[in-house]
């Protein structure tokens, strides 16, 4: 029993010295952008799908919500963590954002958690077109199937070098 409640506190400090280091890189990352302007970062997590790819690396502009125009990538706090999503809508002080490989848009934000918009993007050697509405074909195809395809969803979960074939 006593072994049981040891490993229960090191997996309790695990989380906790995780999550600190969380807050620290997000404290990192809103201090680069608002000294410098910019903020290079890489991507991680599949709620960006096919258009962002885990790994990809990225590059954002600070902005304020009013700079930024629905269909752009932008970098928000949400919820305790820095996300990169889509920009759908802003209704004067809110902001609602929306993840391409998502089923639903995420909560509404204040317009003053919206940090910076993204510039540029590259996926190994190869630069990418860096948002807004003008997407191929063969993207919209597949943003498609991943949002209502739970097949492909869990492939795509499991297997995010696929996204590279979209690209």
């Amino acid at each position: 029993m006593q072994a049981v409640g040891r490993q229960l506190v090191i997996v309790e400090q695990q989380a906790d010295a995780r999550s600190m280091t969380t807050d620290a890189r997000n404290g990192l990352a809103q201090d680069t952008l608002r000294q410098f302007g910019v903020l290079h970062a890489r991507a991680c997590g599949g709620s960006m799908l096919p258009a962002i790819a885990p790994g990809d690396r990225l590059t954002f502009r600070a902005c304020a919500a009013a700079d930024a125009r629905p269909g752009q990538v932008v970098l928000v706090r949400y919820l305790g963590q820095l996300v990169s999503h889509r920009l759908v809508r802003q209704d004067g002080a809110q902001v609602l954002t929306h993840g391409d490989a998502l089923s639903a848009p995420d909560l509404p934000i204040d317009a003053g958690d919206v940090l910076a918009v993204l510039v540029s993007q590259q996926r190994r050697e190869q630069a990418l077109h860096a948002g807004g509405r003008h997407w191929l074909r063969r993207q919209r195809a597949a943003r498609w199937l991943i949002r209502r395809v739970d097949l492909v969803q869990r492939l795509f979960a499991r297997l995010p070098h696929l996204a590279s074939l979209t690209a």
